[in-house]
């Protein structure tokens, strides 16, 4: 019974590891103005990223916490399944300990943080709702920590700018399947139009360029 407890918690510090790696990735990756848009349109999961990267301090803080807390259980459970599964044997259990180091670096680490990095977008949409409950579960630590950091270091504003680099990655997320309307690309390129000429954006503005362009 004790060896598939052990071996649960493992699994279960072993994912939850992974969660935290990957969701790091995903929010830092995220395009905060496409979340924005998906949020309006009433997207459940982009409401739960759209939160949480308002707070990105606060959001990091939490899946630290996670992280750290998975390191430790998973270090403590792997050793004590060691020494019960190899009694006496100092090899068996080194072995098993570079064994399960290369494993948390590879299931924890490198490959959560390859997928979120490759479509942050798609996959922080799915991962959103565990996200949620992370939250919540850890909210008092989080809390904690953050009053602590505010304390010794202060509280840094977040100013959310909308650049021409933001508008360009809302337009090349077409590409993974993301929806926006063609009337809206269409928008999106006056605006970039304008701006490189220096021409304020205004609803005159952008009208007077759609029928420049007709």
């Amino acid at each position: 019974m004790i060896f598939i407890a052990l071996f649960a918690l493992l699994i279960a510090s072993l994912a939850l590891a992974g969660f935290c790696a990957g969701a790091e990735t995903g929010m830092l990756s995220l395009n905060r103005m496409r979340i924005t848009h998906l949020a309006r349109e009433g997207s459940k999961s982009a409401k739960i990223l759209s939160a949480a990267i308002s707070d990105l301090p606060r959001t990091t803080t939490t899946l630290l916490i996670g992280n750290n807390l998975a390191a430790v259980l998973f270090s403590s459970a792997s050793a004590a399944f060691a020494e019960r599964a190899f009694p006496g044997s100092a090899i068996a259990q080194t072995a098993w300990s570079i064994a399960a180091a290369f494993t948390v670096l590879y299931l924890s680490e490198f490959l959560p943080k390859r997928l979120c990095a490759s479509r942050p977008l798609q996959r922080m949409l799915r991962l959103a709702p565990f996200w949620r409950i992370l939250a919540l579960v850890l909210s008092p630590l989080g809390a904690a920590v953050s009053r602590m950091s505010t304390f010794f270091v202060g509280r840094t504003a977040q100013r959310e700018r909308m650049t021409a680099n933001s508008l360009l990655r809302i337009l090349q997320d077409r590409k993974d399947g993301v929806r926006i309307t063609d009337f809206e690309s269409a928008l999106i390129s006056r605006i970039l139009v304008l701006r490189k000429k220096a021409h304020a954006v205004t609803p005159e503005s952008l009208l007077s360029a759609l029928d420049d362009e007709n």
